[in-house]
């Protein structure tokens, strides 16, 4: 009989394990056997990851403007969500708020675009911002700008960008519940040119849309695919006027136990918690560094607020993770 620890070795041992493994794990449910998992997942981290906690921060440089009709999104012009709307920001003000999350510690800055796509002119400008960014700031840069031909993941390539985000979100076998103006095979097709292109793969979910544990469990075994470098975890924060307004929020300990599994199943991957952790973990967002988690989103996300830093910095000191700091920039800025 297969044990937990047994699954924990076979992953330190270099194998994958599989999609009956993983919901083996998240069926488990005795309080013994989640503070064994959470354990194991803890121990996986440290040894593919260390102590560094990996740090980015992400600026919304076109917002509100979407015509697609994600459930979760309240940047759809379909819903009356209020939030702001506005054009592609200029390169200048992209490039104040790059410096500011590097001197916060943020490793890596991320410019998001609200919309399927840019046009040719905004994706034009977009390079040119990529540009002013890399003459400026040593931080990595990265985009995530809706969907991708392998001409323009290219082009991203040669400007410098490093890294390229476009989220699953969930499994193919849910995805129509959420959108019907795109399809998840559409998502995937991003994912491939991002991957011809020679581009790291940033590719995360949200948790908390309805979906089944082994929805789960199915979308990481898509990005799994993808040997993606980061996996950003967003949980569901209910948006007035998006038509999830009224979804329950989840257990803090179904979603612990998630992202444990998650750490089983991507063991080298960079597992970051994102949007909607105030909201949905709380006070237990220790426990999810303590499960597998070794990164985090700082300062805003993209139409909501995040932790203030400082507090961000006290929760991951108190998980055992290493920072960088403003201080560096007394000594000058290296990457």
């Amino acid at each position: 009989m297969k044990t937990i620890n047994d699954l924990r070795l076979k992953v330190l041992e270099g194998k994958k394990i599989s999609r009956e493994d993983a919901l083996w794990l998240l069926q488990r449910e005795a309080q013994n056997d989640l503070l064994e998992l959470t354990r194991c997942a803890g121990e996986i981290t440290k040894h593919f990851h260390g102590r560094q906690a990996e740090l980015c921060s992400i600026i919304n440089a076109k917002s509100g403007l979407c015509a697609e009709d994600c459930s979760f999104c309240a940047q759809s012009v379909r819903f009356k969500t209020n939030v702001n709307r506005y054009p592609l920001m200029d390169s200048a003000i992209i490039c104040e708020k790059a410096k500011q999350a590097r001197m916060r510690g943020s490793h890596e800055f991320c410019v998001v675009t609200s919309g399927a796509s840019l046009t040719e002119r905004e994706f034009d400008e977009l390079l040119d911002i990529v540009s002013a960014v890399r003459s400026q700031v040593p931080i990595q840069l990265d985009v995530s700008v809706g969907f991708l031909s392998f001409e323009r993941a290219e082009r991203l390539k040669k400007a410098g960008v490093t890294r390229v985000n476009h989220n699953v979100q969930t499994s193919p076998q849910f995805y129509s519940r959420i959108a019907a103006t795109h399809s998840y095979h559409d998502r995937l097709a991003t994912l491939n040119a991002l991957e011809h292109a020679g581009l790291e793969i940033c590719c995360g979910v949200i948790l908390g849309l309805g979906e089944t544990p082994a929805d789960r469990i199915d979308a990481a075994l898509d990005i799994r695919k993808f040997r993606p470098a980061c996996v950003p975890i967003n949980l569901l924060d209910a948006r007035r006027g998006t038509p999830l307004a009224q979804s329950s929020p989840l257990d803090p300990m179904e979603i612990i136990k998630t992202i444990a599994v998650y750490r089983f199943m991507l063991p080298e991957t960079n597992l970051r918690l994102a949007g909607g952790r105030q909201v949905q973990l709380g006070p237990f967002q220790k426990q999810a560094l303590e499960a597998g988690i070794n990164g985090l989103i700082m300062g805003e996300y993209l139409t909501t607020k995040g932790n203030p830093v400082s507090e961000d910095f006290a929760l991951l000191a108190e998980a055992g993770f290493k920072h960088e700091s403003a201080i560096m920039g007394k000594t000058g800025l290296k990457l």
